[in-house]
C-alpha cells in the first residue's frame, strides 16, 4: 500500500527531488540548443522572464519590499530553498537562500563552477519577471550560492519616486 501522508521534511525532500530535475532539463535544453546553433542564452532569459511574469501575477498584494519576499518564499518552497528572512523594514527588506536545489542538480550534471553560475544568472529572470509586476519594487541578489558564496540573498528596496524617501 502506498504511503499517504508525509512528514514535512519528506515533502521537503521530494519538491527539492522534482525541482532538481526541473534544473536538469533546462541545462540539457541550453546545451542541445547552444549545440543546434540557437541563441540559448536569449531564449532561455526571455521564455524564464515571462515565466516569472506570469508567476508574480498570482503573489497576491505586494506593497512593500518585505511583502514581496513573505510571498516569494511562502509555503513549502521556501522550506526547500531554506528561506530565511534576515531584514525586514519598509523600504528595504533582505531574505537568504540557504540551499539551491538547482545547484545541487547542476553540480550532479557535471556543470563547471562557470557553467552553474551561468545556469544561475539565467535562471534568476524568474525572480526579476516577478518583481515587474511590483514597479515600486527593485530586486538585487548581492549573493548567490551558484558564485561560492555560503547562501543566496535576495534584497528588495522599494524605488524613490517625487522624493518619496527623503
Amino acid at each position: 500500500m502506498e504511503k499517504t501522508t508525509y512528514t514535512e521534511q519528506e515533502v521537503v525532500d521530494i519538491l527539492r527531488g522534482a525541482i532538481e530535475d526541473r534544473a536538469a532539463w533546462f541545462c540539457l535544453l541550453l546545451k542541445a540548443a547552444r549545440e543546434m546553433g540557437y541563441d540559448a542564452d536569449a531564449i532561455a532569459e526571455k521564455a524564464i522572464t515571462t515565466f516569472g511574469v506570469n508567476v508574480g501575477k498570482t503573489l497576491g498584494k505586494v506593497e512593500t519590499p518585505e511583502d514581496f519576499l513573505t510571498a516569494l518564499s511562502a509555503g513549502i518552497g521556501g522550506k526547500a530553498f531554506e528561506n530565511r528572512m534576515t531584514e525586514r523594514g519598509g523600504k528595504v527588506a533582505k531574505m537568504e537562500n540557504r540551499y539551491c536545489p538547482l545547484v545541487e542538480a547542476w553540480k550532479k550534471l557535471g556543470c563547471s563552477r562557470e557553467e552553474i553560475a551561468k545556469l544561475c544568472e539565467l535562471a534568476m529572470f524568474g525572480d526579476y519577471g516577478r518583481i515587474q509586476n511590483f514597479p515600486g519594487l527593485e530586486l538585487e541578489l548581492t549573493k548567490r550560492i551558484a558564485y561560492g558564496d555560503e547562501c543566496c540573498e535576495f534584497v528588495v528596496t522599494k524605488k524613490c519616486n517625487s522624493g518619496c524617501c527623503k
